[in-house]
């Protein structure tokens, strides 16, 4: 980026700059992707996914292009001023080098500013994101060099002083281009990451094809994680069981899990998810389910799905590719999951608390701080009594379908009782947070839906004291989102004492539904982060209190 001393740019390397250059380029992209780590989250919370990235990049909400754009700015003239105050003493080119150093000297202020905000879901350490790293790296460096050295080689034909203009802006300006340059080292990467995706699916299905193990394949607009992990607490009773963990339910996450299945496993259940017409269909043939769960379908992932026709036959797409002889099981508290058991021709049955023709249902529930007591009623069998740690009436739900599974799979009434009994709480759905305080925490901060929202304010209802909600709202609703989170606000009116909303995003509709539902508006506040949030919270906590975090948006909503 300094003028040459040599007569020809092929001197640069007798006498020494090129290393110079290398060393200057190194540096500047090692701070320039730590100054990245932002676009790097958001690109992996995507799930890898360009048009949702920059969907998030184009955004008005997101501030960190702007924040970038701050940083040029500064370094630029800071470059300039030191550039011109010290180049009478000691030189333009190491003037030149003391204006770098401030260029530098403020990326790293900006990379300290941004890692003290903590991501709400860190960056999973994977093996595909090395591999990006990599690139990205490669990409920086070779881009700084490319202009380091393309600028000294143009100043043999053009004015110095035009040159030296266009070398502080084009240095100084590189941290704008960071995260269109991560999309670049992604488009590289993006051509061996689908070779090496597809193979992993052959395998997983080959694998799949020929184990002699019980497939069952679970999907739903809510509820997949939690019947999954019921299900699983049951049917390990009897059987062993391997399930994708956590929320792997996408086809590489699936054929990830099916790795770890071996001749000793005898039920593989697999949690499918959609964005897209065509996803289900998609993981089903992978897996070849015999049986098929559908949890209930709601508006969950409008944004994508744009109409809820769309959803539901895309969820039935799981039930038009089981296995001959398939079993569909369908939740009987939700009116689109009895739709699509009305159209499905195989055998078939319904579980939950509504409906007179459910295989397994539930009665005399009573809830309480600790989780619930209820009667297990299995067609054709003795009621049992059951109790588990979970909390709310929907759980019962989740069980029931769960239990209707297992029941057919070929566990007792008693077997499925003490599985009931094992159950533990999921993580972050609707459960108690232990404190050494006398104070209730109930975190609900996974993926909240107009369903999962009515099930919170059923929980929070069993509690005693002051209740007080912290919420972003909910999202990915598309067209509805206003609509919904309006509701939401009139709803949580009616159920909390106080509302602590978050961020930006839904701000707006959740306070006017708050006052519409008749909060007083010295019970709303606004937090722009959940950080402010916890601090507000912390100032007015006291014995007795009800805490319940009801959703938490992903890093790439600001």
């Amino acid at each position: 980026m300094f003028p040459l001393d040599a007569s020809s740019f092929g001197e640069l390397f007798l006498n020494g700059q090129i290393a110079i250059y290398i060393g200057m380029s190194a540096l500047n992209a090692l701070l320039l992707f730590y100054a990245s780590l932002k676009f790097l989250l958001v690109l992996q919370q995507c799930g890898y996914k360009g048009k949702r990235y920059f969907k998030w990049l184009s955004n008005r909400e997101t501030p960190y292009l702007s924040r970038l754009m701050l940083l040029c700015l500064m370094g630029f003239l800071f470059f300039m001023v030191l550039n011109m105050c010290f180049s009478p003493l000691i030189g333009e080119t190491w003037a030149q080098y003391i204006g770098f150093a401030s260029y530098l000297l403020f990326t790293v202020l900006y990379i300290k500013s941004e890692s003290s905000v903590n991501a709400k879901v860190p960056l999973k350490k994977t093996k595909r994101l090395v591999r990006l790293c990599m690139t990205y790296a490669l990409v920086l460096t070779l881009v700084t060099f490319g202009f380091i050295t393309l600028l000294n080689y143009l100043a043999f034909v053009i004015d110095a002083s035009v040159i030296a203009l266009l070398r502080y802006s084009l240095i100084c300006g590189m941290p704008i281009l960071t995260p269109y340059l991560l999309f670049i080292a992604y488009g590289l990467n993006e051509p061996y990451e689908e070779i090496r995706k597809r193979h992993h699916l052959r395998i997983a299905e080959n694998k799949l094809k020929n184990t002699d193990v019980l497939k069952i394949g679970i999907t739903g607009s809510y509820g997949k994680t939690t019947v999954k992990e019921i299900l699983r607490t049951i049917l390990s009773q009897k059987y062993r069981v391997l399930a994708t963990p956590e929320s792997y339910n996408t086809p590489l996450g699936i054929a990830l899990t099916v790795k770890n299945l071996d001749s000793t496993h005898d039920v593989f259940i697999a949690e499918m998810g959609a964005r897209c017409k065509g996803d289900i269909e998609a993981l089903a043939k992978l897996v070849n389910p015999k049986y098929g769960v559908l949890t209930g379908v709601n508006n969950q992932h409008l944004e994508t799905f744009k109409d809820i026709e769309v959803t539901k036959n895309t969820k039935y797409e799981l039930f038009e590719n089981l296995s001959e002889g398939g079993v569909g099981f369908f939740s009987s508290d939700n009116d689109c999951a009895t739709e699509l058991f009305a159209r499905f021709d195989g055998e078939k049955y319904t579980a939950g608390l509504n409906g007179e023709d459910n295989l397994v249902t539930a009665t005399d529930i009573s809830t309480n701080e600790r989780g619930l007591n209820f009667t297990l009623r299995i067609k054709g069998q003795e009621a049992i009594e059951c109790s588990t740690v979970l909390l709310g009436r929907h759980s019962v739900k989740n069980i029931c379908l769960a239990a209707a599974v297992a029941f057919k799979v070929g566990l007792s009434a008693e077997e499925i009782a003490s599985g009931i009994g094992r159950i533990q709480s999921i993580g972050h759905r609707l459960e108690l947070v232990p404190n050494n305080k006398n104070i209730v925490i109930i975190d609900d901060s996974y993926n909240s839906n107009e369903d999962g929202t009515k099930a919170a304010m059923e929980v929070l209802d069993t509690f005693k004291g002051r209740k007080i909600v912290l919420t972003p709202g909910l999202v990915e609703l598309g067209k509805m989102e206003g609509v919904m989170n309006l509701e939401f606000g009139r709803l949580l009116a009616k159920h909390a004492d106080i509302v602590i909303v978050i961020g930006n995003h839904n701000s707006e509709t959740i306070i006017n539904g708050l006052i519409e539902g008749g909060m007083a508006r010295e019970n709303i506040k606004f937090a722009k982060t959940l950080n402010k949030g916890n601090e507000i919270l912390s100032e007015m906590l006291k014995e007795g209190d009800v805490v319940m975090f009801e959703n938490d948006l992903p890093d790439n909503y600001n």
